[in-house]
Formats: structure tokens, C-alpha cells, sequence
């Protein structure tokens, strides 16, 4: 399979979940806000790799859920866009320093099942940037964390066959501090997350061989991968090409 080196502007995807408690903040959750979940650029390739850069844009693309292919990925980390509706207060004029610019510090998570039962309830640490509101406009800035976490796909994944789909909701916050030394934290937002296995996988016909009994198959000879565009990040919302992960059961029916 291609190996593939995504490079993500403004954002840094980490897969850490860890354990650790928030610090107080201010009772007002509506100037920090998810806006929502970005939908993952269209991918282009350089030098075999692909260059995925997340554009921090009031109008999207959003995604309305996620999708999690338990074939190929054991966490799910979308990138959030999060706007910072404080008013600017800088004024150079009168040698007046900004404080209410958003250092963003992680995420608190409570992951459930459609019923409503808690799965998993952790905190992420996390490092970003959301500069104040000007003219009326909200601060903008995108935001990559885990809002499925190992500990969720271990207990699911055992119990989804192939083909299947198991819908979850991921109730998020961020938290930081404003450069004014102010402990400040979003409202809750529930995003769903279809955790599947398999469901990403496309068999193009070019790598069909309709030969063989099991179709479809991607074992046509003589093909080559090389001109395939990869995912973003496989397993994570866009389709992967048979092609790029012969040896996987997803991929393989031969070995199912």
C-alpha cells in the first residue's frame, strides 16, 4: 500500500487520549463554539504522497457524520472548525495587548452508543490557535482530536461483521485559555460517527478479475497502484481503492 505523508495546515492530528482533569473556566460556553466537523479536502499527490490541507472556512465543506472503517483505523480524529466570538481588545494606539485570542488546550470527550449508554469519557490534550472576533465576524481556526478513542473500537469492532455499521454519538468540548489569562471552555456538541468494517473499501473494475468465482476481487494482473490517489487518512471518511490494501480481508476477499 502507498505509503502516505499528509500534511495538514493549521491543524495537528493526534492520536493521544489520555486521562486528566480540566481546569475551572468561565460559566460562558458560547464564545469558544464547534462549528463543526470539516469534510477532508480533495486529496492531491506529490512525489507519491498525499498533500491534504484543511482550510479553515466559515462556509465548510462540513461533514454531517463521520465515518470510522474499523478495518483499517482504531480511533476516529476528524478535524473541528471552532470559532472564538471574543471581541478584540488590542489597540496599538494605546499600547493594548490582545487577551481575548484562544489558546485551545484539548478536548473533554464522552463517547455514547444510540441508546444513550456512556462507552467512554475521557479528555485529550490538544494545541491550537483561535484569534478574537473582528468587524462582527467570529475567529476562526481548525482543530484536529480524537472523539472515538481505542478503548471505544475495541469494544465494538469484535461485534461488527463485515459489511456492518454501528452509529455513534461523540459528545465533544474544548477547553484553553484566552491571552488574557481567562480558563474558558465550548458548549457540548454531539457528532455521530459510524464505526464499520470494510465500508470504505471500492473495487474498481480495473482491478477486477472476472475470471475468478469470488467477485468482486481486485486481482486482476498486471495493475499497478501508482497513479492512485490514497486517502487523506486511511479508514477515515474517504473511499480506499482495493488496489492500495491487497492483504487486508477488507480488501481481500480470498482471504475472508
Amino acid at each position: 500500500m502507498s505509503r502516505i505523508r499528509a500534511k495538514i495546515a493549521a491543524v495537528t492530528i493526534a492520536g493521544v487520549v489520555a486521562g486528566a482533569s480540566v481546569s475551572s473556566c468561565v460559566d460562558n460556553n458560547g464564545s469558544v463554539v464547534i462549528i463543526g466537523m470539516l469534510a477532508p479536502p480533495v486529496t492531491a499527490t506529490s512525489g507519491g504522497s498525499t498533500v491534504c490541507t484543511y482550510t479553515p472556512n466559515i462556509i465548510g465543506p462540513y461533514l454531517s457524520y463521520g465515518t470510522m472503517d474499523a478495518a483499517f483505523t482504531n480511533q476516529y480524529v476528524p478535524v473541528l472548525l471552532l470559532g472564538n466570538q471574543l471581541v478584540a481588545q488590542a489597540n496599538p494606539s494605546l499600547d493594548r495587548l490582545e487577551t481575548d485570542d484562544v489558546i485551545v488546550q484539548g478536548a473533554t470527550v464522552r463517547v455514547t452508543d444510540v441508546s444513550g449508554a456512556t462507552l467512554d469519557d475521557y479528555t485529550v490534550p490538544g494545541d491550537g490557535f483561535i484569534p478574537a472576533s473582528t468587524g462582527g465576524t467570529p475567529g476562526i481556526a481548525a482543530f484536529a482530536t480524537t472523539i472515538v478513542s481505542p478503548a471505544v473500537a475495541s469494544q465494538i469492532t469484535t461485534s461488527i461483521s463485515f459489511g456492518a455499521t454501528k452509529r455513534l454519538v461523540s459528545y465533544v468540548k474544548v477547553f484553553g485559555i484566552t491571552t488574557g489569562g481567562t480558563h474558558i471552555e465550548s458548549g457540548e456538541v454531539g457528532l455521530p460517527v459510524d464505526v464499520c468494517n470494510g465500508c470504505l473499501v471500492t473495487f474498481p473494475a480495473a482491478g477486477d478479475d472476472p475470471a475468478l468465482a469470488k467477485q468482486p476481487n481486485c486481482l486482476a494482473s498486471g495493475q499497478s497502484n501508482t497513479s492512485i490517489s490514497p486517502p487523506c487518512v486511511t479508514g477515515q471518511d474517504q473511499p480506499i481503492d482495493c488496489r492500495l490494501c491487497q492483504g487486508n480481508p477488507a480488501c481481500d476477499p480470498s482471504l475472508r
